[in-house]
């Protein structure tokens, strides 16, 4: 008898569910609000601070840092330095929607 929370052995491991937010599947981004805010910000900035990032999107810190992770992981984000320093890629470029708003407007 399976459990009642194992896999599905058609589905790959390690990913994640729809919905939980804490990983990209860098084949298939799903980007959430913040993630889209995150990406549009770095494209117009450029490099910024996670610090800076987090405090001129008005997220916090914390869910910043796990964001950045993530994108980082999915190639969307990569970082500048061996500080929290990130810029976005051209991958995160292709992955932001047509319709979703630039930063400054």
């Amino acid at each position: 008898m399976t459990a009642p929370d194992a896999q599905p052995t058609d589905r790959p491991t390690g990913g994640s569910d729809a919905g939980d937010g804490d990983a990209l599947d860098p084949d298939r981004p799903s980007l959430t609000r913040s993630d889209e805010r995150l990406l549009s910000y770095l494209a117009d900035v450029g490099a910024d601070y996670q610090a800076f990032v987090a405090g001129n999107t008005g997220l916090y810190d914390d869910h910043v840092e796990s964001r950045l992770t993530a994108l980082a992981g999915a190639g969307l984000v990569e970082r500048v330095s061996g500080e929290a320093m990130y810029r976005i890629t051209d991958a995160g470029r292709e992955a932001l929607r047509d319709d979703c708003p630039r930063w400054s407007d």
